[in-house]
């Protein structure tokens, strides 16, 4: 990537906007390199770049029948952190403030909130997550009967309404 690009946030990746089945949602583009440097995206997810970091994902998608033209793809902070989510004890918080603004991005696209929002760790789950929600613990998520394990109003990404 070139100087003038390096400090720029990832892009969200998506063919066509209006032909969007599904939301992807991550959790920030922060991942650095074996030498400790940061890597730098141009797109989240490295889509077109380095297909390390979403063909698992898009593999579990294929399972049920969406594909990467079907997807519009984020993540919760689309700018770069000091450190990776896993160490970042900033994620929660920091993400919780701008879950309003993914919402208003989706909604954007999908103004009547019909299209799901496949999210992609147990930080952005927990999250987004309206506040005093327990949710459900990750092993419950694999192994959950219910359709819908986080319905519209129990989240800050479709419970927002616009101002």
């Amino acid at each position: 990537m070139e100087n003038n690009e390096r400090n720029k946030v990832p892009q969200p990746f998506c063919f066509n906007k209006s032909q969007v089945k599904a939301f992807v949602l991550g959790a920030d583009p922060t991942n650095f390199s074996k030498d400790n440097k940061r890597v730098d995206l141009y797109f989240v997810f490295g889509i077109g770049q380095n297909p390390n970091y979403f063909w698992k994902m898009l593999l579990d998608l294929n399972q049920v029948g969406l594909h990467l033209e079907d997807l519009y793809i984020q993540t919760l902070l689309p700018d770069y952190q000091d450190k990776e989510t896993g160490k970042n004890e900033n994620f929660k918080h920091k993400a919780s403030e701008n879950a309003k603004a993914i919402a208003i991005e989706f909604n954007a696209i999908d103004p009547l909130k019909k299209v799901p929002v496949f999210i992609t760790a147990e930080d952005v789950y927990k999250a987004v997550l309206n506040e005093h929600e327990i949710g459900f613990k990750v092993e419950e998520l694999y192994s959950l009967e219910t359709e819908i394990p986080v319905p519209p109003d129990l989240n800050k990404l479709m419970s927002q309404e616009e101002e």
